[in-house]
C-alpha cells in the first residue's frame, strides 16, 4: 500500500507554534490549492488541514508567512476521538515529512530593499546628530 501526498498551495494564515504535555513541538496550517474542474469549467479551492512536528515545526513557524506559496510532502492519517455527545469525531490531516517555501525571486529583492534604505535611514539620522 501507498500512502503519500504531495501538495503545492498558499498558506492561509501564520503558523504558531505550539508545544505538547511531554514537550513535542508542533503546529497546524492550512494550504488553500486550486483544482480546475472541466465540468463546471472553473476553478475551485480547497483548504487542506496540515500538520508539522519537531524541527519541520520549528521551521515553518520561523520562516512561514501567510499567503505563501509551500510544497508539502507526507502521509494522510486518520483518527477518531468521543466528544461529550459520544459521538465519533473523525479527523484526516496530512503528517508534514517534508516541506518547502517557495520564495519569488522579487520578493527577495523587495525584502533585501526594505531592509538596506532601514539601514541606510539610521545612519543618515546618527550622521545628523
Amino acid at each position: 500500500m501507498i500512502n503519500n501526498v504531495v501538495l503545492v498551495g498558499r498558506l492561509t494564515k501564520e503558523p504558531i507554534l505550539q508545544t505538547t504535555p511531554n514537550g513535542r513541538k508542533t503546529t497546524f496550517i492550512n494550504i488553500a490549492t486550486n483544482v480546475y474542474s472541466d465540468y463546471l469549467k472553473k476553478t475551485r479551492t480547497n483548504y487542506v488541514s496540515v500538520k508539522l512536528w519537531g524541527p519541520i515545526a520549528e521551521y515553518a513557524t520561523k520562516k512561514a508567512k501567510k499567503g505563501m506559496e509551500v510544497s508539502i510532502e507526507g502521509v494522510i492519517k486518520t483518527s477518531s476521538y468521543i466528544k461529550e455527545s459520544e459521538k465519533p469525531i473523525y479527523v484526516t490531516e496530512i503528517i508534514v515529512e517534508k516541506f518547502h517555501l517557495f520564495t519569488r525571486r522579487s520578493e527577495e529583492l523587495t525584502h533585501n530593499a526594505v531592509e538596506s534604505s532601514t539601514n541606510e535611514f539610521e545612519e543618515f539620522v546618527k550622521a545628523l546628530q
